[in-house]
């Protein structure tokens, strides 16, 4: 007879017997996180309304939640099994394994494996003549028992063989089976009073004193109304709550923010950066499905590069959306919707209730926090400490530390490579002076171009012969770990990828000298434009031997290279400030040659190495122009290969705003995106034709150019 492991995958997900133990808490989160998203709305009203009112608050039960539940709940012998029926000899017996929740044909369905066996003992053996495996399927309703005990009645019931066709049981199997599991099954049910009863604890102690009693006075009315559906997503049951009379929050105008408004947004928006993180490691670590990580390094992506945009007008949260707010929302509705479908495509393992418990806490909370406006709540350091413990509660150190060290963990994780780099130390404290004597160090204010307002250099600062070096060991990559952005693994490290041409990074260290500590000036410009031209060139080769595409785009990207540093910095890594030579920064924290973003790609680069050495710069850039460039070619248009002018275009639209960016200059722009987009376009039909790139001119207007 075969077992009810041998039909469990035709049924449904196996979760660790271990993490049972878990599901209470996991439940309460779930239900509590739909309730705070519809009870957020009608306590939002409680400021915005003068009068008392019924509130209809629609909430789902997930049918994952419900599966876990039901399992919890009867599937608790041995292997997971749920105790059917037992005869009068170990030969009879019925038990189901797998439970699944779920809807089809427009009603609810629920499924499980199942075994049967009617025999007589003789001595050890079983001899009998029914023997059955299959899947039970029944077609239930549920309904609301008072006491908000949700409940489901069998409607239905047939026998399936592992194929999910109808099969027939000799004798009495099925009765059998019919007045034993419905019973069973109809005993279930969902509870959703202690949900209800630690939202209101929950969104009380979350209240600012002067809304607490409304908010208490509110949790205090709600009760449920007799009717329940089954969706397609779940099954849907509808709460009223009486909301009190409030008198509408006054409005006025914002003063403008204080320094140290300033200073405490920025430092949210950095708590939050560094909680991601966290909570990507964590989940990229326990996952290993490559979806799955492709799906929550993109959305750390899309996070940085927000941040990037939200830290460079701190004062925009002044005319309406707070775009702290607007920004942790989204990027946690992102990460929701991915553990979401990873859990249903069954690639989330034994982590699944954890990670469940993990994002449906921070559902709540996030959700709570929308009705900050009126009720005068925000999501406080305290909170994301707690959503970190409960994603990783054995986890050491400070969830919310930023910093801009290099992050082993997250290079690991997703297959980012260490880019060829200068031999020798960095020595970023040995700064040779100008003339006249140089004056204290200090960046360029944003939008200034420091090398066109002072004197000239010298023409170059020649460095000591240094011989060469290996170049540092690449950081590991996992089995099965996965490229980020959905794209192709590729695992070749610098080392690796060289090997057939053991001469081209020794070639590109030679190329890098001649370029370390040189700023541009009439006097070198020449040969400066000729030493860039050969690093972004090898740069670019390297790459393609590293981390290789269709030979279609190959020349493309050359040219994408070229024009996106040309873009960013005007082929310059370094410049003269107060007549000491420092890297090119923007005023948003873009580094060098090829502008990486510090912020961005914090943890994944070394920044000192970023400020310092031409060469890891343009290896760095031109590692994520290939990896958007990929995104770019793999995403296609229209469902099909991208032309290699097309797929440059968006490449460099993701490079510079972040993977959503993507194919934004074939839509409507904003005027100053599309600045940035026919300014890049511009540059790179010019270098397409062969022509010269003018240096000096586009350093002129470095800071003021569209994408500076």
């Amino acid at each position: 007879m075969k077992s009810a492991t041998d039909i469990s995958t035709h049924v449904g997900r196996r979760f660790s017997n271990n993490l049972r133990a878990n599901f209470d808490m996991m439940r309460a989160i779930v239900v509590r996180v739909v309730l705070f998203v519809s009870i957020v709305a009608a306590t939002a009203a409680l400021s915005q309304s003068a009068q008392a009112g019924e509130v209809r608050v629609p909430l789902t039960i997930d049918y994952y939640a419900l599966t876990e539940a039901i399992r919890h709940q009867l599937y608790t012998g041995p292997g997971g099994r749920a105790p059917v029926w037992n005869g009068i000899s170990p030969c009879q017996y019925i038990y189901t394994t797998d439970p699944m929740f779920g809807h089809a044909g427009g009603a609810l369905k629920f499924e499980t494996a199942a075994a049967l066996a009617l025999g007589v003992s003789v001595g050890d053996r079983c001899v009998g003549p029914v023997q059955w495996n299959g899947i039970i399927e029944t077609e239930t309703s549920p309904y609301l028992m008072p006491g908000l005990q949700l409940k489901f009645h069998v409607q239905d019931l047939n026998l399936l063989n592992l194929q999910h066709q109808k099969t027939l049981i000799v004798g009495k199997g099925f009765d059998l089976i019919k007045g034993n599991l419905i019973p069973l099954f109809e005993s279930f049910s969902y509870d959703l009073k202690p949900a209800v009863q630690q939202l209101s604890a929950l969104a009380e102690a979350a209240s600012t004193p002067e809304v607490a009693e409304r908010v208490r006075t509110a949790m205090a009315t709600i009760r449920s109304e007799p009717g329940v559906t089954a969706n397609e997503d779940g099954v849907r049951i509808t709460l009223d709550i009486t909301v009190p009379d409030v008198e509408p929050a006054a409005q006025g105008t914002p003063a403008p923010l204080t320094a140290e408004e300033i200073a405490a947004f920025e430092k949210l928006l950095d708590q939050w950066d560094a909680f991601l993180a966290f909570a990507v490691k964590q989940m990229g670590g326990a996952v290993g499905d490559p979806q799955f990580r492709a799906a929550i390094m993109k959305i750390l992506l899309d996070s940085r590069y927000r941040l990037v945009d939200a830290l460079a007008n701190p004062a925009a949260n002044q005319g309406g959306g707070d775009p702290v707010r607007v920004l942790f929302l989204d990027e946690w509705n992102q990460l929701h919707d991915a553990i979401k479908a990873a859990a249903q495509r069954g690639a989330l393992g034994g982590r699944g209730l954890e990670l469940m418990s993990f994002v449906s806490a921070g559902d709540a909370l996030f959700a709570l926090d929308q009705a900050a406006p009126a009720l005068g709540m925000r999501i406080s350091a305290d909170d994301l400490r707690r959503l970190a413990h409960i994603l990783a509660p054995t986890a050491s150190g400070d969830p919310l530390k930023y910093n801009f060290d290099e992050d082993p963990t997250l290079k690991h994780l997703f297959g980012v490579p260490e880019p060829p780099s200068m031999p020798g130390p960095l020595e970023e404290s040995d700064i040779p002076p100008s003339s006249p004597p140089a004056a204290a160090a200090t960046l360029p204010a944003a939008g200034s171009s420091p090398a066109a307002a002072l004197p000239a250099p010298p023409a170059t600062i020649v460095p000591s012969p240094v011989p060469p070096m290996p170049p540092a060991a690449p950081s590991p990559i996992p089995e099965g770990a996965s490229s980020w952005l959905e794209l192709p693994l590729r695992w070749l490290s610098p080392v690796d990828a060289c090997a057939e041409e053991p001469g081209l990074i020794a070639t590109l260290e030679r190329a890098a000298l001649k370029l370390k500590r040189v700023v541009v000036s009439t006097g070198n410009v020449d040969s400066y434009r000729a030493d860039m031209q050969t690093l972004l060139q090898l740069s670019a080769e390297r790459e393609l031997q590293t981390d290789p595409i269709n030979g279609r785009y190959a020349a493309t990207f050359e040219t994408l290279v070229k024009s996106a540093a040309w873009q960013e910095s005007c082929w310059r890594q370094f410049v003269v400030v107060n007549g000491r030579i420092r890297w090119l920064e923007s005023s948003t924290g873009d580094v060098g040659l090829m502008q990486v973003n510090k912020r961005v790609w914090r943890g994944f680069y070394s920044v000192p190495r970023l400020e310092w050495d031409v060469l890891y710069n343009a290896g760095a850039g031109a590692e994520i122009l290939m990896r958007m460039l990929s995104y770019a070619i793999d995403q296609g248009h229209g469902g099909a290969a991208p032309a290699p002018d097309f797929a440059a275009r968006s490449a460099y639209a993701a490079y510079n705003a972040g993977p959503r960016a993507l194919h934004r200059w074939t839509r409507r722009e904003p005027l100053e995106l599309k600045a940035i987009d026919d300014s890049f376009w511009a540059k790179y039909q010019s270098l397409k034709r062969g022509d010269s790139i003018d240096i000096l001119s586009c350093a002129e207007t470095w800071g003021h150019a569209p994408g500076h």
